[in-house]
């Protein structure tokens, strides 16, 4: 009963963040001259952003499949296709709920312990996070001049980045880690096993201890790799398809929409279901910086969000209703 309460409590606080930083980004809009845009769209364009985004899926369950395996356990396609979807189901409601999802759904149908089936699923974010900090490198490099103005024009944005590389941070958060990290080695080696408790705990970090390092026992490295940055290049290709959808966003070129890319990869970020609110946010400046009316920005980055977003929940909840018919037994 508490931890419903407690789910509840997340779930409005979370979804509270959205709509507010939503209101602040569309207080000022025409949601009128919203109407009239949509009438214009190209709408086969966000036809091909779905597929895009459904091969994005498949291409992040083979690869989930190769970690789940390396320790001798066979997955089918099908739990771990739908737990993929269920996850991203569970985003839309609380950040980082559809990881603890996904993970459960595989624990519970495939037979695995939850902590190995975690720790793949850490390890996979691991990567994931590897491959975004080289496309927001090579975004940056792409629009430096474009970035220089953007946090000219956001002080705060720049101040908060400021905040975050001063020597004060660094120290401080170098010391939280290492204490934490020197406690987590004690309890995983059984140090303090003669308390109950800390003995569930230290079983349970070395199941996720093998999880994590599930990624050095893959068979064929290479076409994991290959998986890897083929899952956000089709991120990245779905953001693109939606720009000739738009009249006024037609004659962006590739570069532009990377830097796009990095800003809304950045923003869905911010603890707000989807990156509500500071996804549009980011998207909606970035656009303006390579002249964009405001207008057409923020109709694109609600339109462009709104319809992955539906995407998600339509694929949700037909893996919802499929899971357990196809697991009956």
């Amino acid at each position: 009963m508490k931890t419903t309460i407690k789910n509840i409590i997340k779930f409005i606080i979370f979804i509270g963040i959205g709509a507010v930083l939503f209101l602040l980004v569309y207080k000022d809009f025409d949601f009128v001259e919203l109407v009239e845009e949509a009438k214009t769209l190209d709408y086969k364009w966000f036809l091909l952003m779905a597929v895009l985004g459904l091969f994005s899926h498949f291409f992040r369950t083979f690869r989930w499949k190769m970690l789940l395996e390396t320790e001798g356990n066979k997955t089918r396609f099908s739990n771990t296709f739908l737990a993929v979807a269920n996850g991203y189901f569970a985003n839309l409601a609380l950040p980082r709920l559809g990881e603890v999802t996904r993970c459960g759904i595989i624990s519970k149908y495939e037979k695995i312990p939850f902590a190995k089936v975690l720790g793949t699923m850490i390890s996979e974010r691991a990567i994931d996070l590897i491959i975004f900090f080289i496309f927001a490198v090579i975004g940056v490099i792409v629009g430096y001049d474009q970035v220089l103005e953007f946090l000219r024009k956001n002080p705060k944005f720049g101040d908060n980045l400021e905040f975050l590389f001063s020597w004060k941070f660094i120290v401080l958060s170098t010391i939280i880690i290492a204490i934490g990290i020197f406690f987590i080695v004690k309890i995983a080696k059984g140090k303090y096993n003669k308390y109950k408790i800390f003995a569930k705990i230290s079983n349970f970090l070395n199941q996720l201890w093998e999880g994590l390092i599930s990624i050095k026992n893959i068979n064929n490295k290479a076409k994991f790799i290959f998986h890897s940055f083929f899952i956000w290049i089709l991120y990245f290709l779905m953001l693109y398809s939606c720009f000739f959808a738009f009249d006024s966003m037609q004659h962006l070129d590739l570069s532009v929409a990377l830097v796009i890319f990095v800003a809304g990869s950045l923003g869905m970020l911010a603890p707000a279901p989807n990156g509500i609110g500071a996804y549009h946010f980011m998207v909606i400046q970035t656009l303006i910086i390579y002249g964009i009316a405001e207008s057409s920005a923020a109709s694109f980055a609600l339109i462009a969000h709104g319809i992955q977003t539906v995407l998600l929940i339509l694929l949700g909840v037909l893996s919802f209703i499929l899971l357990p018919i196809l697991n009956k037994k």
